[in-house]
């Protein structure tokens, strides 16, 4: 067997033009290490070690490809080939700066602020109190559910009130907060921001940001950021200037010669930002009060919202390199700063381009795991995978991502934007905690949404087909509502994640399994963890070894829907 992953680097995490060890696991007595540099393919022989093959080679240049020559073969990210395939295939390396170590694999909990919890309750916003859409903003109450006026709808969630749940959040064992954005806006989801230096005073202001930091510093627990760098609220004092043909901020918006602008998905209150504009530059990626760098102080990192469409003149053009800008301006202030994006489609072209940490892993994972589990895709659509076609989706994009960026995926079942896992699997606990086990089980950094561990899903039939607004309902302090078995089974996820090096670092290998049967294996330094899914269920045939979920010793034949085993030598 051939095997090469991220552990078989030495360094892992190296510099530009320094020298790294690769190692591949063979019983081939010789080969030769294919390296792509200056257009080149260049090669070198590699020697023979205990376990396989070994060669020294300098990071010339950031991505850094490579493969190996084999008797056999080609041997690259999507294994045996015969011919010398393209660079897509070739094994993609990275150079500094990369992400810090605290991001691999980190446990990522997703809150929308003012749904989470309520602090003072004269925060709040009043029923009425401005327009929004040329609507009154409605105040409603915590146990009423979400309806189709969700921008308009506040349920009062602070800053203040997440503070004080953070001893449950920790009691999770959570390492990661990710919070959807904080700073002023007239909306409750705030990605039409007014005020990038201003966090909402209805979620507790600046004072309020400050106390959630240090809490966290004092728990060792990290905080994400959300971005909205692409566009903003077309109440910004910016945009009502650029409204002026001759004022300065004209040219950091698009404006068409019918006077309408480009904006996020046509929407008119969320006017696009034009990277094209040096203003624009200056105040949103080089000056010191770009919002990326002037609260380094008070987070650890930022999740860039729509990152794929960020760019110039109305479009995504020279979107790598803005990307890549964006998240150098954060590593200059912070050093273990996490950038990772909303890339919502195909993250490999983006991220080989040596641009982000990391980013939601929609395409590779929620995408065609909820697909296969639920019937139907994330528009509601009739999706009929089966466990093979699954395989073939997760290990394609794992194979593809740069080495160094494949632990730090933000890998999710459910979010803001998308319908509830629960929902979609029509409350199917079972089946629920199926797919949760498979996201701890996968590699990346797990991300849980807020009241998912409790058994929250949606009020909308399952007929309405819809993520936004009915997957952004309040979190049920009143803990009569809360599925406690289905919290011990999140606690127990959450806990192995962090526990089991194999879990949090280990590469990705096929397994043999039973028809329907999604299978794989996890690897770290020569150890192992066997992982099984069936959504309905399946007679497995197993090697002696510990299941991690119960604890309990099993060998041979067993029944299961999802297994975890850590064979015993």
């Amino acid at each position: 067997m051939n095997y090469h992953d991220l552990e078989h680097l030495s360094p892992p995490f190296p510099r530009l033009g320094e020298e790294v060890a690769i190692f591949l696991e063979t019983e081939a007595q010789e080969g030769l290490l294919l390296y792509e540099k200056d257009g080149e393919v260049l090669q070198k022989p590699m020697a023979r070690v205990p376990g396989g093959l070994k060669a020294q080679v300098t990071v010339a240049q950031s991505p850094f490809r490579y493969l190996f020559r084999l008797p056999e073969g080609y041997w690259g990210s999507h294994g045996l080939e015969k011919a010398l395939p393209r660079y897509d295939r070739f094994f993609h390396l990275l150079a500094h700066p990369l992400p810090p170590e605290w991001a691999l694999g980190t446990v990522f909990y997703q809150i929308f602020p003012d749904r989470f919890r309520q602090g003072p309750k004269d925060l709040a916003p009043q029923d009425g109190a401005w327009l929004y859409g040329g609507k009154p903003i409605r105040r409603k109450a915590w146990h009423e559910p979400p309806g189709p006026d969700g921008s308009r709808e506040f349920y009062g969630g602070d800053l203040f009130g997440l503070l004080e749940a953070l001893p449950y959040l920790q009691d999770l064992g959570v390492e990661t907060l990710y919070l959807t954005p904080i700073f002023q806006s007239p909306s409750s989801h705030r990605y039409d921001t007014e005020d990038y230096l201003q966090v909402d005073p209805h979620l507790g202001g600046e004072e309020a940001l400050k106390a959630l930091y240090q809490a966290l510093e004092a728990r060792g627990m990290k905080l994400v950021l959300d971005g909205v760098f692409n566009h903003i609220g077309a109440t910004h004092p910016w945009f009502q200037r650029a409204l002026d043909p001759m004022s300065p901020e004209r040219a950091m918006f698009t404006f068409f010669p019918d006077g309408t602008y480009a904006s996020f998905w046509g929407v008119r209150q969320m006017p696009k930002l034009d990277y094209a504009s040096p203003l624009t530059q200056e105040r949103f990626v080089f000056g010191k009060r770009a919002p990326i760098r002037h609260w380094m102080r008070l987070c650890h990192g930022w999740r860039l919202d729509v990152a794929h469409a960020i760019g110039e003149g109305g479009t995504n053009r020279k979107n790598a390199r803005w990307l890549r800008a964006l998240a150098r301006a954060a590593k200059e202030e912070r050093e273990d700063a996490f950038v990772f994006g909303e890339l919502s489609y195909d993250t490999v072209p983006t991220l080989r381009a040596h641009t982000l940490d990391g980013a939601m892993h929609y395409a590779g994972f929620a995408h065609p795991v909820m697909a296969w589990l639920s019937g139907r895709d994330v528009h509601g659509l009739p999706a009929p995978l089966g466990a093979h076609e699954v395989w073939q989706v997760l290990h394609d994009h794992y194979a593809a991502l740069p080495l160094q960026l494949r632990h730090t995926m933000y890998t999710l079942l459910s979010s803001h934007d998308i319908p509830r896992a629960l929902w979609r699997l029509r409350g199917d606990k079972e089946r629920f905690k199926l797919a949760y086990a498979l996201l701890f089980a996968f590699p990346g950094s797990p991300a849980i949404y807020y009241g998912d561990e409790i058994g929250l899903s949606q009020p909308n039939p399952y007929e309405v087909w819809a993520g936004d607004p009915y997957c952004r309902a309040p979190f049920p302090w009143d803990e009569a509502a809360w599925d406690r078995n289905l919290l011990r089974f999140f606690k127990r996820l959450v806990h192995l994640k962090k526990t089991h090096p194999v879990l949090r670092q280990g590469g990705l290998l096929p397994l043999e399994a039973p028809e329907g049967v999604l299978a794989f294996r996890r690897r770290w330094r020569g150890k192992e963890v066997l992982a099984y899914f069936a959504k309905e269920g399946a007679r497995l045939r197993v090697p002696q070894g510990v299941d991690l979920l119960t604890g309990q010793e099993v060998a041979g034949e067993v029944e299961a829907r999802y297994l975890l085993l850590e064979p015993v030598s």
